[in-house]
């Protein structure tokens, strides 16, 4: 029997020095895994013109345009003026990633702010979901964001990495959560409750490939092929039949980035 068809809400295809051949042979071992569908965002000006590029609905492979928190040091207007115009490109289908991570000290946290202002406005004036980056800084994400998300901001909370406590007002606002390979570690019990805790209908998964393989492939570089142990993880968390929530997961992909049947 085939595998239930699975989509990879987040993976950074374009990151490694393997070169083209090596990123469509990953691409087609996810095909054969069963992952058919892709959105692939990036983290700044060159890496959104290089999914741009990359992006082939046909294959599968859609692209998110946006500058990544830890990016916006040095950025300016120019930078978010070519954000916007790439954003027009019909194989984009979500702004991103960006958002704010304090965390990490590469960018002060205003610059980060007002950077994560502009990708909302742009979402919002595209009509197309925002894909978050936000670690250590579920609070000031959510002072910066209610605004937008009172004007119906439609958003995904990347790579969630909190408990039960830190689904909200994300949940409340409609925002989907993406769960990556982070929730097949063993340590990580409270962001399986988050896992059991999201509604069905809000829930994705996701590789971040290359970053955060899960187990059993921990230690490897991820690749989207490696998706089906995070989605089955998930599926275990919550107690679902496994078709039962790749089927919902997928449903669930495609209406958030208004992705065509495979």
């Amino acid at each position: 029997m085939a595998a239930p068809a699975l989509i990879d809400t987040h993976c950074h295809l374009y990151l490694g020095d393997d070169g083209p051949a090596a990123r469509a042979a990953a691409w087609e071992r996810a095909r054969g895994a069963g992952v058919v569908q892709a959105v692939v965002p990036a983290i700044d000006v060159a890496s959104s013109r290089a999914v741009v590029a990359l992006a082939d609905p046909a294959r599968g492979l859609f692209a998110a345009v946006g500058i990544h928190p830890n990016d916006t040091a040095a950025i300016g207007a120019a930078d978010h003026a070519a954000i916007a115009e790439l954003a027009a490109h019909p194989g984009v289908v979500a702004i991103g990633e960006s958002g704010l991570d304090c965390f990490r000290d590469r960018a002060a946290l205003p610059q980060q702010v007002a950077s994560l202002e502009l990708h909302a406005e742009l979402a919002l004036a595209r009509d197309l979901p925002l894909i978050l980056h936000v670690r250590q800084a579920f609070a000031p994400t959510a002072a910066t964001l209610a605004p937008f998300a009172a004007r119906g901001l439609r958003a995904v909370m990347h790579c969630f990495d909190g408990g039960p406590a830190d689904l909200e007002p994300w949940l409340s606002w409609g925002f989907a959560i993406s769960f990556s390979g982070i929730v097949t570690y063993p340590k990580r019990d409270d962001l399986r409750a988050a896992a059991r805790a999201v509604p069905a209908d809000r829930v994705v998964v996701e590789t971040d490939a290359p970053f955060l393989a899960p187990v059993p492939k921990r230690g490897r570089a991820n690749e989207p092929a490696y998706l089906l142990h995070t989605a089955e993880a998930v599926a275990v968390a919550r107690g679902e039949p496994f078709a039962e929530f790749a089927a919902r997961s997928t449903a669930n992909a495609r209406r958030l980035f208004r992705l065509p049947a495979a």
